[in-house]
């Protein structure tokens, strides 16, 4: 077997090497993980955020030039959160492709996941949210179905 070369083609071979009755529910998995690890992302970046902000300024003996460079660095990383962010969005995006290929949202097996994770902004920390409760966080449920990272955000 040969290392798949792309994440379209890795996701796929995931994808074939799972039960052909049990991929429905094992895709759905997967796309929530994707979010899961959005959700980590979020809360870093955050927390990244509220440090160079606050808490470089709090570090006995930085120099103003150390700080700056602090501050300097922690953009750096976030950029890198963002990236990683965006390459998640577009996995989410594939196995979404997948899954409604295979099965339609009106009519699919039913899933074993009916948790999700997500990052709560407001309190600043990760809050699991019941799938089947619309509403408990402003992004869930997605849509696995139909995920699109380029839709335009609904106002909250």
């Amino acid at each position: 077997m040969t290392q798949p070369t792309s994440l379209t083609d890795s996701l796929k071979e995931y994808a074939e090497a799972v039960p052909e009755a049990q991929r429905p529910d094992a895709l759905h998995q997967l796309f929530y993980g994707f979010y899961s690890r959005i959700a980590i992302l979020d809360r870093t970046t955050h927390e990244l955020a509220r440090w160079a902000k606050t808490d470089i300024a709090q570090i006995a003996g930085v120099e103003p030039v150390l700080a700056e460079a602090l501050r300097d660095n922690a953009l750096h990383v976030g950029r890198d959160l963002f990236a990683s962010r965006m390459r998640t969005m577009t996995a989410m995006k594939l196995v979404s492709d997948q899954l409604s290929a295979l099965c339609s949202a009106d009519d699919h097996p039913p899933f074993t996941l009916a948790r999700a994770v997500a990052f709560d902004e407001d309190a600043g920390e990760l809050r699991s949210y019941d799938l089947a409760s619309p509403g408990e966080h402003h992004d869930l449920p997605y849509n696995p179905f139909a995920y699109d990272p380029n839709a335009e955000e609904v106002a909250r």
